[in-house]
């Protein structure tokens, strides 16, 4: 597995510092989620930020991830940004353009993988169908088109209260899309305890052909939002036994969110977890 750490849980560090000093602490991937004073399509900066940041991808020698789950981004008055499967022809067409956008840079920023969800059905789950569906599988397809040409993988995360809100659901979706492997999937075992997606191993077990990325974050029961690494109730080390077990050569990224003022505390004790400690 490649041993990586999302960015996200740094936000008070500029990206470029973030990169070298993650890699220093042994990560080999690192996962880096736009946001609006970084990696800001909106920015006149934004072509010098990529340069600037894929440098530094390239110095420090790591892998890359682009997680496309960036609150407020493209939106500014949307937390979940535009949604791939809207009826509406506007939205569904921005959401499209927003993971283009980062296929077309994802060379220069040296992203291997990109993740990103689906967006949200805005119906109830009983009025999910097969139009949502046949919706998504076409987007999905064109992009999956583009990213081919790039050379860049795309795996999509499912989030609750998304149109694919759990793995399971991914599994549906397969049903929809050509059978060539071309869309990979982003596990977030935060989202699949949300969906009740127990034993989390033998989930992801089901869907190694597909797995490219796996989010790994800690929680606590009666508790909302990652914990430090080793500080919730979470059996990490036995997925990460699982995915050791099944020779996972995919990304698997620690990610610790909402304790940015801990500085690079966090992902120092994340990356014990994976040397067994």
């Amino acid at each position: 597995m490649i041993v990586g750490y999302h960015a996200a849980g740094l936000l008070y560090h500029d990206p470029v510092f973030a990169v070298r000093e993650l890699a220093n602490i042994g990560y080999a991937s690192v996962a880096i989620r736009p946001h609006g004073a970084s990696l800001n399509p909106d920015s006149p900066n934004f072509g010098q930020q990529v340069l600037r940041l894929g440098d530094a991808i390239a110095k420090a020698a790591v892998r890359c991830v682009l997680d496309l789950d960036s609150p407020y981004l493209p939106d500014p008055r949307n937390a979940r940004g535009p949604s791939l499967v809207s009826t509406e022809a506007a939205d569904a067409d921005a959401a499209q353009q927003w993971i283009a956008t980062w296929i077309e840079v994802s060379d220069e920023l040296g992203a291997e993988l990109i993740t990103f969800s689906s967006g949200s059905w805005g119906k109830s789950e009983e009025e999910r169908d097969e139009r949502m569906l046949e919706r998504l599988s076409t987007q999905l397809r064109s992009l999956s088109d583009k990213a081919s040409r790039k050379g860049v993988r795309l795996a999509l995360h499912p989030r609750s209260g998304d149109a694919v809100a759990t793995v399971a659901q991914f599994e549906r979706l397969g049903q929809w899309l050509d059978d060539d492997g071309a869309l990979l999937l982003a596990a977030d075992i935060g989202e699949m305890l949300t969906g009740g997606e127990l034993p989390l191993a033998d989930r992801l077990a089901r869907n190694f052909d597909q797995l490219a990325c796996v989010y790994l974050c800690d929680r606590r029961a009666g508790a909302s939002g990652d914990q430090r690494i080793g500080q919730g109730d979470v059996a990490l080390g036995r997925i990460l036994q699982s995915l050791g077990g099944h020779s996972f050569q995919g990304h698997v990224i620690a990610r610790v969110e909402g304790h940015c003022e801990l500085g690079f505390t966090p992902a120092r004790e994340a990356i014990q977890i994976f040397h067994g400690r």
